[in-house]
């Protein structure tokens, strides 16, 4: 690991016995060394942008997965959907009420299995995600061209 380094990013401090502030560097330590400190700064890097850019910042990467999945696996049950998504069910029923009140998405009580409910993308819904689908690939070109096509490992 390399020596402590000096971040860009500057603080501003108070000079003692003065109105005057000073600003000087912030010591971000061992930080920019630690893959999980990078992955979280990339992360909140590419939520930004997501809120910023699809849907007009009225859809989480959550509500566009499940989207993605309904789409793909139409009358998929509420908890596969929960645990494709690693998600508790009550998010789950929250994000589908969210999508039904949109008419993105309707329940159908299985024929099978009565407790169970399919979820089925709406005529509203598939247009919907088709336009977010194209924002979503737009986002993720702006990121993926930062990278060689070794780093992607294409």
């Amino acid at each position: 690991m390399s020596n402590p380094t000096k971040s860009p990013v500057r603080t501003r401090r108070r000079k003692a016995n003065s109105s005057e502030w000073v600003t000087q560097p912030i010591n971000v330590s061992i930080l920019p060394n630690l893959i999980g400190f990078n992955i979280r700064r990339a992360q909140i890097a590419l939520w930004r942008d997501f809120g910023r850019t699809v849907g007009e910042g009225a859809v989480r990467p959550g509500m566009f997965s499940l989207l993605m999945l309904v789409e793909a696996n139409p009358g998929i049950a509420q908890i596969d959907l929960a645990t494709q998504l690693d998600m508790d069910k009550a998010t789950i029923v929250g994000l589908i009420d969210s999508l039904q009140r949109r008419r993105w998405v309707i329940r159908k009580k299985s024929s099978v299995d009565r407790r169970r409910h399919g979820i089925f993308l709406t005529s509203a819904g598939r247009t919907g995600l088709e336009q977010l689908r194209q924002e979503m690939l737009e986002h993720e070109a702006r990121f993926t061209r930062l990278f060689t096509t070794e780093e992607l490992g294409t």
